[in-house]
């Protein structure tokens, strides 16, 4: 699985793009069949904007955006909400496979 970590503007540390690449590994778990993830990190004022896009082969795009007032916040929304589409989308294809098999 391919990450990239997009920082705009470079308003973070080096040490943050480590930690968010880290935490899209962990996201496999939830979906094996990920081919690349990508996260943008943005400061917007006093607001952090994390934007997380998943590529699953032959299914749809997923994407999960928060903005929220602290960084460590706003990403562990993001990902919460990563981890529950690349869950629904597990759901979907077993279903999907189990019907096609009948």
């Amino acid at each position: 699985m391919n990450t990239e970590v997009a920082i705009l503007h470079h308003d973070y540390p080096a040490e943050t793009r480590a930690t968010v690449d880290k935490r899209l590994q962990g996201l496999t778990r939830f979906y094996d069949g990920i081919h690349s993830l990508s996260a943008r990190l943005e400061k917007q004022g006093d607001e952090h904007r994390v934007e997380l896009v998943a590529h699953v082969g032959r299914g749809p795009i997923l994407k999960a955006e928060v903005t929220q007032e602290t960084f460590k916040g706003a990403v562990d929304e993001c990902v919460d909400r990563m981890r529950g589409q690349l869950s629904r989308h597990r759901g979907r294809v077993k279903l999907s496979k189990h019907r096609s098999a009948s």
